[in-house]
């Protein structure tokens, strides 16, 4: 036999042992990886089972809070509309009591006038009245003599 087919035989025999080597340092790893994915998996369905009721539950707050959210939008919607309604009517008092004081002030300033007026006309005709007052007297002292005589003379 020649060279080449013991090398051969030898390769072979190398090649069959690192093989076997690798089947023995292999076979351990892979009853490990069995181990470990057995218990992911373990894992993994208690997990799912643990985290569905909790994530039922969190759906269910969700929830809740969307109607509280969409019921508080609501309310706040409702009392800016009520705000708006308040604003409009003030403003409508407003400007009406301000068109009342307008109305209230011109019959004031008539009103002024002519209790200015009136004072003016009685005082002329207090004037005018004493005026006549001291002509009649003076009258009546002309044709009559005086008044002042004839009541010592009493």
């Amino acid at each position: 036999m020649g060279w080449a087919p013991t090398v051969t035989a030898i390769a072979t025999v190398v090649a069959a042992l690192i093989a076997v080597g690798l089947a023995v340092f292999a076979l351990p790893l892979m009853r490990q990886a069995s181990r470990t994915g057995a218990a992911v998996e373990r894992f993994l369905n208690l997990l799912e089972k643990d985290s569905k009721p909790l994530i039922e539950d969190a759906k269910s707050v969700v929830s809740e809070a969307n109607r509280a959210v969409t019921k508080l939008s609501s309310e706040i919607d409702g009392v800016v509309e009520t705000s708006q309604d308040i604003r409009t009517r003030v403003r409508n008092a407003a400007d009406a009591a301000e068109g009342r004081l307008l109305d209230l002030e011109a019959l004031l300033d008539v009103v002024q006038e002519e209790v200015e007026e009136t004072v003016l006309d009685v005082a002329a005709a207090l004037r005018t009245t004493r005026r006549g007052s001291t002509i009649l007297r003076s009258m009546k002292r002309v044709f009559l003599g005086s008044g002042k005589k004839r009541r010592r003379k009493r």
